[in-house]
Parts: structure tokens; sequence; C-alpha cells
């Protein structure tokens, strides 16, 4: 399924009798004592003469997490299948197990050349109808997410398929069952999910798509266009006037590509915004890294058009908030280059001078992202004055050796809002886990000649990334997220098809909600003046 095909899929809130539901699949969750939310389990025996609790007492169907069974309806109910989802334990259901459970659902309903569905999880007990509606619509429509733009072989068997009269059907609609009283509630998911898909599906397909279509111009055209819907400001600046403004390090790693180097900038500032001074969110944006001088070993870099992941974050993001209204002043700052190796090119022992005047020595020029952030973090803190600063960078292998592909690497200045991102990213399946950043790691960073270098030696290279990063954000509170481990998926998962993930949009989405009611963040109220 593509962004275009997404966005015009039926997904509706319902409150009658689900079993009345006339979708080719009814999804029902079963947890791991063979209970069933609400009379489900005696209401299906009832229309299907038992065969639902011979399945769950015979051991066929365990209600293991992410276990799926579709039985046959044979006319006896209106959908063609009854689908029975594992819930696993029942105290440990979470809107993230729905979200996995509901794009296994959804990747067996097209394996089958199903094309709606209609699903009871809302219903389950003790479960918050916001949440786990917002979860399955997520989960099913992740899922679906393909990128084929360049399989013209899957366009040929479509055409061959159609004229030999075998259908293959797209996904139509997908309807969530709960009571009158939760309606609300499911509709306010519903509506969250599917601004936070606009987004996911966009950053998928720019990480997706190769480095020679989706370069620094493209994704500043594409920003250029998503900020024109939404009425949000947009500038771009290109490499002359970058050199202009004195950003030294970004025009020093882009000077070896014949790329144009951009610095993308959006502001979504509504006439209600909360707060007095903006959030700003900086997002590396790489479109491919070769590594530079430094050259990279040949396996895998082609996965290296990834490297703006970051970037694509914050995009989607400003797409959500802008979709979802929230009353936020947020900036989203896109440093977009690439870095490859030529007689321009940055070389080891090359020295920059940044934005805010730091001079950096360059150990190893594949630590370009950091290079590239430093400029838009202090141009962005120095433009904008920011109350909170996040960014978002592909940035370590370090962090993927640490955490693995389970977790977001999470440090920081500011214990609060660490915190808060931390417990934002646990409810909304975006995981994190904060690294400590002691002062001693500072001394790895420390250049003979310069003010700082670019690297800080084989250990702790998350840690001393990070160090690096808090040279340009002038002390302002500032949340730094290394998603270097999570940002790409080397096979299928329930809800992330290989390839691009799209993450962070999720949790910046929510965290930025969040924000958004933060009396820290609150206009100053306005008093009147005395007259003396």
């Amino acid at each position: 399924m593509d962004r275009e095909k997404m966005d015009k899929m039926e997904i509706a809130a319902k409150t009658g009798d689900p079993l009345t539901s006339p979708a080719e699949g009814l999804v029902f969750g079963v947890w791991d004592d063979g209970r069933m939310a609400q009379d489900f389990r005696k209401r299906l025996d009832a229309a299907l003469q038992g065969e639902v609790s011979r399945i769950l007492d015979n051991g066929e169907f365990k209600g293991t997490p992410n276990d799926v069974l579709f039985l046959p309806t044979m006319g006896k109910l209106s959908a063609r299948y009854l689908v029975l989802a594992g819930l696993g334990s029942r105290e440990k259901t979470s809107p993230e197990l729905i979200r996995k459970v509901s794009g296994t659902v959804a990747r067996a309903a097209r394996s089958r050349n199903l094309s709606t569905l209609a699903s009871t999880l809302v219903s389950n007990d003790g479960a918050e109808p916001e949440h786990v509606s917002e979860a399955i619509v997520e989960g099913t429509l992740l899922a679906l997410y393909r990128f084929d733009h360049y399989k013209s072989t899957d366009k040929d068997k479509k055409e061959k398929n159609r004229k030999a009269g075998a259908v293959s059907k797209d996904f139509a609609s997908l309807h969530l069952f709960s009571s009158r009283e939760a309606e609300k509630k499911v509709r306010k998911g519903i509506e969250w999910a599917r601004a936070i898909l606009r987004g996911t599906y966009l950053a998928r397909d720019l990480g997706n798509h190769p480095a020679n279509v989706a370069t620094p111009s493209m994704i500043a055209q594409t920003a250029s266009v998503e900020c024109q819907k939404r009425g949000t400001r947009f500038v771009s600046y290109d490499r002359e006037k970058l050199e202009e403004m004195g950003l030294g390090a970004l025009v020093g790693v882009a000077k070896g590509s014949m790329e144009p180097a951009r610095l993308i900038q959006m502001e979504y500032r509504p006439s209600k915004a909360a707060n007095a001074k903006p959030v700003l969110l900086v997002g590396k944006t790489l479109t491919f890294d070769s590594g530079g001088i430094s050259l990279k070993p040949a396996e895998k870099m082609e996965t290296m058009k990834g490297d703006m992941s970051g970037g694509a974050a914050v995009l989607g993001t400003m797409m959500a908030i802008a979709d979802l209204g929230i009353p936020l002043w947020v900036v989203g700052l896109m440093p977009a280059t690439e870095n490859m190796p030529s007689g321009t090119a940055n070389k080891p022992g090359d020295v920059l001078r940044a934005f805010n005047g730091k001079t950096i020595e360059v150990i190893n020029t594949d630590a370009e992202g950091r290079l590239i952030l430093a400029d838009a973090l202090s141009w962005g803190v120095k433009t904008f004055d920011p109350a909170l600063v996040i960014d978002l960078a592909t940035l370590t292998g370090a962090v993927t050796v640490a955490l693995g592909a389970h977790a977001i690497g999470v440090l920081g200045n500011d214990q609060k809002r660490m915190s808060e991102v931390l417990e934002i990213g646990e409810s909304v399946g975006e995981k994190g886990w904060q690294l400590p950043l002691f002062e001693e790691y500072f001394e790895q960073i420390k250049s003979p000649i310069a003010d700082i270098q670019n690297v800080g030696g084989r250990g702790a290279g998350t840690i001393t990334a990070a160090a690096f990063l808090s040279h340009f954000v002038d002390e302002k509170p500032w949340v730094h997220l290394d998603i270097a481990g999570t940002a790409w998926v080397e096979s299928d998962e329930p809800y992330k098809p290989k390839g691009n993930v799209g993450i962070g949009i999720r949790l910046l989405t929510h965290y930025l909600g969040k924000l958004s009611e933060d009396k820290d963040l609150r206009k100053p109220e306005k008093r009147e003046s005395r007259k003396k």
C-alpha cells in the first residue's frame, strides 16, 4: 500500500454488534488462558456450534502473542473469516502488543487477498480505547506499507492477473468496534493514527528511495510541498547562502559532493500556540554517506541511503502536528547533504569552523553527521532561542553495539525532558535507553590544535558523539536521540516491512502533544503596565 491508497482507506469507529459486520475478516482477541473480552466466546460458540471452544480447549490455538488463526465461518456469520488473534498474558497486554498483533493480522489477511477487516480489540477489558484504537490502525496500515516504486515486474504481474480475471484487491476498509461510551475516544485514536501514518509513510518512502532520487534538492522540494499543504512556513537555504551564514561545518561536509547541500527550515506556529519560545527539532539528513575520504567498507554501503532518517522523522513529525492542530510552536531543521570522497572533500586533519565559532579538527570524515548537526543546532539555537532542543540522528554504529535494534540511545543535559521522552517512547512502542554523559567523556574529544575533534576513539562512541553535540546547544535544555540501530530492519517484522522504519515520528508527535500542556512552556500572562 502506498501513501495515496493509505490516505483513501476507510477507517471508522463502529458501535453496533460486531457479529453482524460484513467485513471479510472479523478479529477477536484471545488471551493465553482461553478467555475473550465480554461474552464474545459464548456468542461465537452459539453462532458456530461450539467450534471456538473446541479449538481453544483442544489447544489448537493457544492465544500466544502474535499467533493468528483464520477460521472460515461457512456463512454462519456475515464475515467470511473469524480471525482469532493471540494476546498472550492478560496482565501484559499493551498498545504495542496490539500494534504488533494488528500488523500480523493485516499481513495474513493480505496473503488471503482480503480487503476489509473489522476489529473488536478495542473491547478488551481495562484497555484505554484511545490508545488501543490508535495502535490497531497503526499496526494494520504500517504492516500494509509497501515500497515497490521500482518493481516493474510487479506491475507487469498485476496487469497479467487483471487480464486473466484474477483480481488482486487493495485494502478498502478497517472498522473498529467499541461501546457507544468509548466511541469518541476511538475516533480520537483514529485521528492521531492517521496523522502519524501520513508522516511515517513519507519518511519510509524517503528512506527507501535510492540516493540518486532522494537528493537534498528532492527532499527540500518534498518538504516544501507538504508545508504548503498545511500552511507551515518553509525556507530552504542553498550552499552559497550557507557559506554566507557561516555554517562552515555543514559546508565542509557538503563540498565533497556534486549534489547541492540544503538547510531546510520549517516553522509551525499556530495562533493558539501555548509556548512563549519554540521547541526546536533537528534531524540529520545525510542522503548518502560513503564515509568520505575515510571510506566505508563496501558491504552494506547501499543502506547508507537511509542516513537521512533523522531528517525524515522531523519532516513527518511537522506534518503530523500540523494535521492534528497541536497548539505548540515548533521549528524543524533538516541539514541535508551527501558525504562523498573527491578532490574537494574534507580530509582527516582538516579544521572546520562551525557557526558558533568553535573550531573542529576532523579526525575521521565518516563522523560527518555530528558536523552537519553542529551547525544546524547552533544556528537554530541562536536564531530561535528555543525552550527545548531535540535532535534525531542515525549517528553512531556504536549505539547498535550497545542497544541492538530494539532501543533508541537517549542522552542530553536535562533529566526531566529525557525522562519524559523515555516514558512516552515506552508507551508508544518506540523505546529508548538513557546513556550517561559524564565529564570524563568530554576529555576524549579534546583536540591538540582545535577546540574539539569530531571523534573520541573506539570507546563509548555514542556518548562521545553526544558530548560533541553538547558544545552546540548553548546549554539550552536538550535531548539527543541516536536512532542508528532502530531506523532500519533487515527482515519483515509484524508492522515493519524490510527497509526504513520511519522511526521517531510516533514518539515525537505524542511528546509534542504532551508538551503543549506543559506549564513550564506556557506563554506568560499579560499584565497591565503600572502608571508611574
